[in-house]
């Protein structure tokens, strides 16, 4: 599993190297790749190929599962996730990816039965945790087949939007809750004890409430009755994240090396991500749906600053490699382009922005997120070089005479 955990990383820096060739595109736009098509290719890899196969991989060894059947459901996963990324690139949602993505959704019912069964027989938090994201994965999996439906149907482009955004809505919740299950089941590894009744709490005000606000997303989604529900729901998820963040950070806290300074920055990822869904809810949706960049930052929040971190993490979970140097780089490079994101977004709200500092918000935001990119390869290198380290140490005690 441990070899395994590496290929995860492999995807998140080629497709956080391909997004930063997207952030340039704004500063200066290219022919090659297709614009259209790259994001397609930088999302979906991001999905999947980072965050769903090393969130799988991590569950399946914490609740030891590590047979034929979670081999081929994390190897099927992997060709699946390199097949997307070459088919979305070069033909956006062309009959190839089509057909790559609707193999996948065979997949992903093989992964969430193994970690539902392991984790039906366990009751520690995290064990819950496990079961109430794959419970989202099966949402977002019904998400991605109501568009099937929909298409079939020929129905409203606002009704397969709505398929669309609960797709890719329940699997970031799905995203946020295997990263806090992971953590608690990591903590131990890294000396750090978690506040598991506020995390408790937490769960039980987001699991039955986090998929009610798909609609947000959506232009139009905040009107009529699904849009109250939506942004009821999120207004009071808002206590969700203040008191898981408020969990993380108190127990980074409690230390001063790169491990516990990673809680904390993960407590204000989180609690950022809880309180821009706030804002959003109480009026500001439609300006974000809108104004992309303003979009943009809000997912680089949650999937980048939250997820991404929580999952390297804990990959890096009692390993010899220091976490600390790509950390660093991760979340300032995340600051600044969300700084250059922020900026840019905010013409769509009124407000008036100094046309100089609005020229310089898409180069500063594309400047952060290569610096985020290095992080990604830091950690990769850093990985490459502790396993080859292991194997040589374990050549040489091989050769030693008996």
């Amino acid at each position: 599993m441990a070899r395994l955990l590496l290929v995860p990383v492999c995807f998140y820096v080629l497709s956080t190297g391909l997004g930063v060739l997207l952030r340039f595109f704004f500063v200066r736009p290219f022919a090659f790749p297709v614009f259209g098509n790259g994001v397609h290719a930088h999302s979906h890899t991001l999905y999947f190929g980072w965050g769903a196969l090393a969130l799988f991989a991590l569950m399946l060894r914490a609740l030891g599962s590590t047979g034929r059947l979670t081999r081929f459901f994390l190897g099927a996963v992997v060709a699946i996730s390199a097949a997307t990324f070459v088919s979305f690139l070069e033909g956006g949602y062309s009959t190839p990816s089509i057909v790559v993505s609707a193999i996948s959704l065979l997949v992903w019912p093989v992964g969430v039965a193994e970690v539902w069964r392991r984790a039906r027989a366990r009751a520690d938090l995290a064990a819950i945790y496990f079961r109430t994201a794959m419970a989202y994965v099966v949402f977002a999996s019904l998400g991605a087949a109501t568009r099937a439906i929909f298409i079939a149907l020929d129905a409203s482009a606002y009704a397969k939007s709505l398929a669309v955004f609960a797709f890719l809505h329940g699997f970031s919740w799905f995203f946020v809750f295997g990263v806090l299950g992971v953590l608690l089941h990591e903590a131990g590894a890294f000396g750090i004890r978690l506040d598991e009744r506020s995390l408790a709490l937490a769960l039980k005000i987001a699991a039955p409430l986090a998929w009610l606000t798909f609609p947000l997303g959506v232009p139009q989604g905040s009107e009529g009755v699904l849009g109250l529900v939506a942004r009821a729901a999120s207004v009071v998820l808002l206590v969700f994240g203040l008191v898981a963040a408020r969990a993380l950070w108190r127990a980074g806290k409690e230390g001063r090396d790169a491990h516990h300074l990673a809680f904390c920055w993960l407590g204000f990822w989180l609690g950022l991500d809880a309180s821009l869904a706030a804002v959003g809810a109480l009026g500001l949706s439609e300006l974000a749906v809108r104004s992309r960049h303003l979009a943009i930052l809000y997912l680089h929040v949650r999937l980048v600053g939250f997820v991404s971190l929580g999952v390297m993490l804990a990959i890096f979970a009692g390993r010899r490699s220091p976490f600390g140097p790509g950390m660093w780089l991760h979340n300032l490079g995340l600051l600044v382009m969300l700084a250059g994101l922020g900026v840019a977004g905010l013409p769509a709200t009124g407000w008036s922005i100094p046309p100089l500092l609005l020229r310089l918000s898409l180069p500063v935001a594309a400047v952060g997120g290569a610096v985020t990119a290095l992080a990604g390869a830091v950690w990769l290198v850093q990985l490459v070089a502790e396993r080859r380290s292991a194997r040589s140490a374990l050549a040489d005690r091989a050769a030693v005479p008996r």
